[in-house]
């Protein structure tokens, strides 16, 4: 369904224009990627070939990617290797300048850290990684620069040091902002209570990176907390070790997104289906986004410059005041919808537009002709009637017995789970019912064959496998993003 709100791109087209003249002219690699493509000078920005990482950074020799003003580099960061491999990006000094004072600018805005004494703790994992090398930098030139009490901790995802300097800060701080992957989150929580460590949960906030997550998480989280779900809380940050930082979650797109996932009428006549994607306002100024074929392609001058680099999120681009106008006029809002809609009402129209982004598009399984996103089985996993029994945290593939394919999960279950049979029948009617809302493909094949099986567990359609706690919560202390979907 194609809104009046959506857009093809974001940020301004001279910039991607003036990006791919100056790298046709000094960038050695994009000229020889270009003659491969049959490329003719004079052919429009619209007609340039597509890159991606697998046809243009691994395909061509590494000086050759590099821009003709490398030597303003001033750092290399290494992406995740969530994707497959591992890849090294140059840093320029101008692109970095600003990084402490737009920290300071955005913890100001959401956690009043100038009003607050306030301890950030850095649980990304560090190494080279851009999400927690760069923020833990930039967080360190803060805090030095800062006029107020304002403490950093860099351990990095060792959940233990974590706790540790919580219980030791709890007395001096009001807040503590921790910086996690969202999967983490659960590990830690269940870390500490195995240490008899009493996290001070009505202090924790959280700034979460490197991984979608359902808003049912956020809602738990908040819960358990007891803080008010309108008060700031938790804020997911978008951006991949390619390009840098693209956009971030805003108290008003908080609450589209909390809308959405309450009230489906109102997502379905906007056109948005679930899982909810995330909702991000773009703040890369000097960036240009395309959405081609519901793929976010970035075009970008930096150490390595990017021109329409295809990063496989599934997105689409939205104009936030006609976005905003269409959902605080919708027909379908109602009485529970009014508190969050009051916070998008006085939200301004000239907040930055958006991307919505529903997960990795290269990430799924194919089981009897039903796609399942890595962002379905997230939804489905770490639903809010699922969170006493799972920590979220799962392994999913396609097995086949007997030229029969099976959907295999292993299921991490929370200290002191009884995996019985009432269990395994809970999770796995959870599964089915959430699964075949979110993909109706699968709900027909399970009504019609898949549940003709339900009372034999060795022939269910989906194969639980629970796990108790740690065996893949461990993991989060070493891998950068956890990935759902294994081959």
């Amino acid at each position: 369904m194609n809104q009046v709100f959506m857009k093809n791109s974001l940020g301004a087209k001279q910039i991607a224009e003036e990006v791919a003249e100056r790298a046709q002219r000094f960038v050695p690699a994009y000229k020889r990627f270009l003659e491969s493509q049959g490329f003719k000078s004079g052919e429009t920005f619209e007609q340039l070939p597509q890159l991606d990482k697998k046809s243009y950074a691994l395909a061509y020799p590494f000086e050759e990617l590099l821009g003709d003003d490398y030597e303003e580099c001033f750092t290399i960061f290494r992406s995740s290797g969530s994707s497959g491999q591992s890849f090294y990006w140059p840093q320029l000094k101008s692109d970095s300048r600003s990084s402490s004072a737009g920290m300071r600018t955005l913890l100001e805005a959401v956690f009043a850290v100038h009003q607050k004494k306030t301890l950030a703790i850095m649980g990304l994992n560090l190494g080279a990684w851009i999400g927690g090398e760069l923020f833990s930098w930039s967080l360190k030139n803060m805090a030095i620069n800062a006029p107020y009490p304002f403490y950093v901790f860099s351990p990095g995802s060792h959940h233990e040091e974590i706790i540790e300097m919580v219980y030791k800060m709890n007395p001096f701080v009001d807040q503590i902002i921790l910086f996690i992957v969202p999967s983490a989150i659960a590990h830690l929580h269940l870390k500490a209570s195995q240490l008899n460590k009493s996290l001070p949960y009505e202090k924790l906030k959280y700034i979460v990176t490197g991984e979608p997550f359902p808003e049912s998480l956020r809602i738990s989280l908040q819960k358990r907390a007891g803080i008010e779900e309108k008060m700031p809380f938790m804020f997911s940050l978008y951006g991949s070790a390619d390009t840098g930082g693209l956009g971030m979650e805003f108290l008003a797109t908080i609450a589209v997104r909390k809308i959405l996932y309450r009230n489906s009428a109102l997502a379905s006549s906007l056109g948005i289906e679930s899982p909810i994607p995330h909702f991000f306002h773009f703040l890369a100024t000097n960036t240009f986004l395309e959405s081609v074929d519901g793929h976010l392609c970035v075009t970008r001058w930096q150490g390595i410059p990017l021109v329409r680099y295809i990063l496989y999120d599934r997105v689409a681009l939205y104009n936030w005041k006609e976005f905003k106008q269409a959902l605080l006029t919708s027909p379908y809002l109602d009485l529970e919808d009014q508190a969050w809609v009051k916070l998008i009402s006085d939200s301004s129209d000239d907040l930055p537009d958006l991307l919505a982004v529903s997960g990795r598009s290269d990430s799924c399984l194919i089981l009897g002709g039903a796609n399942l996103t890595e962002y379905m089985l997230d939804a489905a996993v770490k639903c809010e009637e699922l969170d006493e029994i799972l920590t979220g945290l799962y392994r999913a593939r396609i097995v086949e017995e007997a030229d029969i394919q099976y959907l295999a999960f292993d299921l991490e279950t929370r200290q002191d789970v009884e995996s019985d049979a009432v269990t395994l029948d809970r999770v796995y009617y959870s599964l089915v019912r959430t699964l075949g809302q979110l993909e109706p493909y699968f709900l027909e094949a399970w009504k019609n064959f898949y549940s003709g099986w339900d009372n034999d567990s060795s022939k269910r359609i989906l194969r639980v496998n629970f796990i108790p706690w740690p065996g893949l919560s461990h993991a989060t202390e070493e891998i950068i993003k956890q990935r759902g979907i294994v081959q």
